[in-house]
């Protein structure tokens, strides 16, 4: 009777198809922080805490990066992401001439809002990868939340050699954007090179929800997504910083939270 004989398995070739989890990092640790600001410049991608809910960032000029995210998170490739840089940089990527808004204007409403997405003209200098449109109508969406964590990851970034994050909501395309860093870490912790946790029970559900948006490429600034701040909260901000009265059409989006 012949006797069946069992494969050898090299243990070396289980060990490499083994999955491998990013470290857990934590938001209030300033060497956690500059270590993922390292891992950016590097090439990786990190989710990461954004004042509510968390996002997936890489290096803004670094296409493989933007293409790691959208592979990350299933989305279409031909859906743009989003730069990300504080609001005393911004003219560095868009060209505010165009708008008719002053710089100071536009960073002390972004600074006085809980988050705020800013669809403006893109310059010259900004990432092809991140724009939309051709020629002069190129734009660019940026967000920014004043979120103590955020700004000390990317100020170090920045004395890296940064110029600024590619970025959008943590969360597979379709699905609400994720703000329980356990539920995320399930979903991406085999994927990016890092996991930013924070805690965000303490702020209500609206709060926990991806970014309001407002298009500023027209005379009157165009609410495009109403999302973590309200358009009343919105329509109060652009008064008390001189801004034309808020238009809305019945083309706005609206985010929803995720139970």
């Amino acid at each position: 009777m012949a006797i069946e004989t069992v494969p050898t398995v090299n243990s070396a070739e289980v060990l490499d198809h083994q999955v491998t989890f990013a470290p857990k990092l934590i938001a209030s640790d300033r060497e956690h922080l500059q270590r993922v600001a390292g891992i950016i410049k590097a090439g990786g991608i990190v989710a990461f805490p954004f004042n509510g809910v968390f996002g997936l960032f890489g290096d803004m000029d670094n296409l493989q990066a933007a293409e790691a995210i959208i592979e990350a998170k299933d989305r279409p490739k031909d859906k743009r992401l989003i730069a990300v840089t504080t609001p005393e940089v911004v003219d560095r990527h868009t060209d505010l001439t165009r708008t008719g808004y002053a710089k100071d204007q536009l960073v002390a409403l972004w600074r006085d809002v809980h988050a705020l997405g800013v669809i403006l003209p893109a310059s010259t200098r900004a990432p092809y990868h991140l724009t939309s449109g051709e020629g002069t109508d190129r734009t660019i969406l940026t967000i920014w939340t004043e979120y103590d964590p955020l700004r000390t990851m990317v100020e170090h970034f920045y004395s890296l050699g940064g110029r600024g994050l590619v970025g959008t909501s943590a969360n597979k395309a379709g699905e609400a954007t994720h703000f329980d860093p356990d539920n995320l870490y399930f979903d991406f912790g085999s994927i990016v090179q890092a996991v930013v946790y924070d805690r965000f029970d303490h702020l209500p559900a609206q709060r926990r929800k991806s970014t309001t948006v407002i298009d500023f490429t027209n005379h009157r600034p165009r609410l495009h997504r109403e999302g973590n701040v309200s358009e009343e909260e919105i329509r109060l901000a652009l008064k008390k910083h001189g801004f034309p009265e808020l238009a809305v059409g019945r083309d706005v989006i609206t985010v929803r939270g995720r139970a």
